[in-house]
């Protein structure tokens, strides 16, 4: 009598084979992002090479501090308060927490303030495309001062004479928010306000508040006028995308200077970013992994990890 096939044999079984096999694989690939025998995660967040924690792990410019006991990641090394909850490779973007400036009033003057400038390290700038100038508040003209290649001010005003007048469509249309874009290239900025005329909106919006912000997670509410409600809702800061490049030279220039030159593997190439002077790495079409690691591009894998990040949104 014919014995029945052996269940390892069967085409459905070496269809879960391969995709076993194919799953570790990935999971090989993507575990292995960071520069070897170096610390793969900081709380949620993956470490990809060129960034990195501890001496020996990181490209000069991409240090990384962890607090391992809040599971915080700060771009920056040593001293830095750039918490970071996003690495992107493929994109040159890193999503970080920014602190807000705020005035607050009453009937004598400011009671309550905080000032929050950022000025970025090399290789570092803050996203144009992404990211926009905000403010809140009721009798409020904030401005926004900055560099990139020239010195930069700008601004916008929100008014608002009653609570009644302040626009409900969650859109910042200068009643109660206003918003405009920021230039490209900009690695330092700082807010201010013009100080407060009236008295007559403290009883519904007592502060003032200026920042800026990842565009995609804002949307602006009533509430926010409240008391010291927007401040105490970011408390950790609001979500702000910067763009990072590997080196600020264009790729021709970087190959030249091979010793220095950062897409290291084999399957890689050079690519110029289009958000910010200077180029990034990407592994070579129908691989996958980190182009600035030796080995790390691999396998007839699409480039499914070059976009590495933990996905988190800030709380």
């Amino acid at each position: 009598m014919r014995q029945p096939a052996m269940p390892w044999r069967s085409p459905l079984w070496l269809l879960l084979l391969a995709t076993m096999l194919s799953t570790t694989r990935l999971l090989a690939l993507a575990g292995g992002m960071a520069r070897p025998g170096c610390q793969e995660r900081c709380g949620n967040l993956s470490i990809p090479y060129p960034f990195g924690i501890g001496p020996g792990c990181f490209r000069s410019g991409f240090e990384v501090r962890c607090d391992n006991d809040a599971g915080e990641a700060y771009l920056g090394g040593k001293g830095s308060n750039l918490w970071a909850f996003d690495i992107f490779l493929l994109q040159g973007e890193a999503r970080v927490h920014k602190h807000l400036t705020w005035d607050c009033y009453n009937d004598t003057g400011i009671t309550d303030f905080a000032r929050s400038p950022m000025d970025l390290a090399s290789y570092y700038q803050i996203s144009h495309t992404k990211n926009k100038f905000t403010a809140i508040g009721c009798d409020t003209i904030a401005f926004i001062q900055g560099e990139n290649a020239n010195s930069y001010t700008s601004g916008c005003m929100s008014f608002c004479s009653s609570n009644a007048s302040v626009d409900t469509s969650g859109q910042c249309t200068g009643m109660g928010c206003c918003q405009t874009s920021i230039p490209a290239n900009l690695t330092y900025f700082n807010t201010t306000f013009s100080t407060r005329r009236s008295t007559s909106v403290l009883e519904f919006n007592p502060c003032s508040y200026a920042f800026v912000i990842e565009t995609q997670q804002f949307r602006f509410d009533v509430s926010d006028l409240a008391d010291h409600h927007f401040a105490d809702k970011y408390s950790d800061g609001v979500p702000l995308v910067l763009n990072w490049v590997v080196g600020e030279e264009s790729c021709d220039e970087a190959k030249k200077n091979m010793s220095s030159y950062a897409c290291l593997s084999k399957n890689s190439e050079c690519i110029p970013s289009v958000n910010s002077p200077g180029y990034l790495c990407n592994c070579s079409s129908g691989y996958g992994g980190n182009p600035y690691l030796e080995e790390g591009c691999q396998g007839k894998q699409q480039s499914a990890f070059n976009s590495v990040g933990s996905n988190n949104m800030p709380g």
